[in-house]
């Protein structure tokens, strides 16, 4: 793993991209997927439209770099915490990090699975996720319960159950937390009471 720190044009590049990526998360906040434009971003980041073709090939992709970004970041969150707990209670926590980590960032969700992006998107976090949780369940002995159904099956049935319960939990009035959200899916999905943790 290179570790070497980034030369003066590595920093410049990287305060670049996300000067554009944070321009069109805002704009997506403020107008939707559908409404904005390239033209939009790079007047809101106050950079020319070459500089966002020297990062990104379209809107979609500088959308889907923010998208990822969030994905990764509460991914990477999740084996962190996990490494304390049971591989046993493994699908539950990761329903549990993932309505926790859309509780801390709302408008992030809401472009990504929300009335705010764009059906295309939806399908593109889905799929990104399905993948996720397939590499998942074969590193570690999740889902036993679904022995017999195909790892790809199962990725695609739980995945849509998540993104659905968020997108309904979002943009729906409610009072349930994010703890409260893991364990109906969980008991729906298991058929069992979730664990607890000290």
């Amino acid at each position: 793993m290179n570790n070497a720190p980034l030369t003066r044009q590595q920093r410049k590049r990287l305060r670049t991209r996300n000067q554009l990526k944070e321009a069109a998360m805002s704009l997506l906040l403020e107008m939707g997927y559908e409404a904005i434009t390239i033209q939009h971003i790079t007047d809101r980041a106050d950079l020319g439209r070459g500089t966002f073709y020297l990062h990104f090939k379209d809107k979609s992709d500088v959308v889907w770099a923010l998208i990822k970004d969030g994905i990764d970041a509460a991914d990477r969150n999740a084996h962190q915490r996990m490494g304390i707990m049971e591989h046993s209670n493994s699908e539950h926590f990761g329903y549990l990090n993932m309505f926790q980590h859309a509780s801390q960032n709302k408008d992030l969700y809401r472009v990504m699975l929300g009335s705010q992006g764009s059906s295309m998107l939806t399908s593109r976090v889905q799929d990104y996720m399905a993948d996720e949780l397939k590499k998942d369940m074969q590193k570690i002995p999740i889902y036993n319960e679904f022995k017999g159904v195909p790892d790809k099956i199962v990725a695609q049935i739980v995945t849509g159950a998540v993104v659905r319960a968020i997108i309904w939990w979002l943009e729906t009035p409610n009072d349930y937390s994010p703890e409260e959200m893991a364990a109906m899916l969980y008991e729906t999905l298991h058929h069992k009471k979730p664990p607890t943790y000290n």
